[in-house]
């Protein structure tokens, strides 16, 4: 009976000590991994994607051996769906981001190439490219055969460089997009990035419409087409009267198409600094407009909204009279109001 009481107690203690044993082995503990869905914020930067998520804003840095899957277009409102883990400075680190960008399909005409270097734009989508240049802002389309290889990511002030050439339907397509090179327009046939063609001096006459300009000349009214292909970064209004100078080209159609229209009269504000919340305002342009004013007559009366240099034409490229448009607005630091952005109604 002593014995086997004593071989219990023995038991009892080589175990208590065997636990000991595997409670004093370190653990090893693996970096916390997440997954994260949801749209680009217009905070993202080349370094950090800032994604509005259904908790909130996250913050995740992107590195140099982040894996990209259809995720080439980081702009804001895009979807992304970003894994993630944390990395020793504490913050999470996307080791992939995956997307659902895609490019419609356009014939263009290779045989006539240009290249240009710019800054992406505000209004930039996967089906079109503002690009700043020199002397404007280009709108350039994107293909589904448009060579993106060299271009790791697109986000709203980056600088690239476009190698494109102009469509049958008159638009200019971006055939590659690179993050690198320094040539702002190089040869194939035509200049790209400058007022081309010829040019002419003369004021807005009624009629004028979003798609055409009529324009009264020293050797009479002449006609043009405005497309996504015309810089309009230097002449947002086209109200009757207004002294404009239109460079042009002749197109494939027999008319004569814009290629950048200037304001002789006013210029638009400079960038002013933007604070408070954000109002929208819907009304009718009234003839009063200028390139730095815009007039707007709504229910409760004619307002005075400033436009700046900053202002977001992407979804109204001209203001005309009479025209209906909704303003999204903020109080700037001297007090005016002024347009974020104008979108046509």
């Amino acid at each position: 009976m002593k014995k086997r009481i004593c071989a219990m107690v023995l038991s009892t203690i080589m175990l208590f000590f065997a636990c000991l044993v595997v409670l004093d082995v370190p653990t090893t503990v693996e970096a916390a991994e997440m997954t994260y869905s949801g749209t680009v914020s217009e905070k993202t930067t080349s370094e950090v994607l800032y994604l509005s998520t259904s908790g909130g804003t996250v913050q995740i840095k992107i590195d140099g051996n982040t894996e990209f899957s259809n995720a080439k277009f980081l702009l804001p409102g895009n979807s992304i769906t970003a894994n993630c883990y944390v990395g020793s400075d504490e913050y999470w680190h996307a080791t992939k981001l995956t997307g659902n960008s895609s490019a419609g399909k356009v014939s263009v005409d290779t045989g006539n190439k240009a290249t240009v270097k710019g800054r992406v734009a505000k209004g930039t989508s996967e089906e079109l490219l503002y690009l700043v240049v020199d002397n404007g802002t280009m709108q350039i389309k994107l293909d589904g055969d448009t060579d993106l290889s060299g271009c790791r990511f697109l986000i709203v002030g980056k600088t690239v460089t476009v190698t494109c050439a102009r469509g049958s339907d008159a638009y200019m397509h971006a055939l590659s997009i690179s993050d690198t090179g320094s040539t702002t327009a190089s040869s194939g046939g035509s200049s790209v990035g400058t007022a081309s063609g010829t040019s002419v001096t003369g004021t807005v006459e009624k009629g004028t419409t979003s798609s055409i300009l009529y324009l009264e000349t020293s050797g009479g009214t002449m006609q043009f087409v405005l497309d996504l292909a015309t810089d309009a970064s230097e002449c947002r209004t086209l109200i009757p009267g207004q002294s404009v100078t239109v460079y042009f080209y002749r197109g494939s159609d027999a008319w004569n198409h814009s290629s950048k229209m200037v304001n002789n009269t006013a210029k638009a504000s400079a960038e002013t600094s933007l604070g408070g919340e954000k109002v929208t305002v819907t009304g009718r342009v009234t003839s009063e407009t200028k390139e730095n004013t815009l007039f707007l007559e709504t229910d409760g009366g004619t307002m005075q909204i400033r436009l700046d240099a900053s202002t977001n034409f992407s979804r109204c490229p001209v203001l005309l009279h009479d025209k209906k448009v909704q303003v999204v607005c903020q109080h700037g630091s001297d007090e005016y109001l002024h347009a974020v952005q104008i979108i046509a109604q």
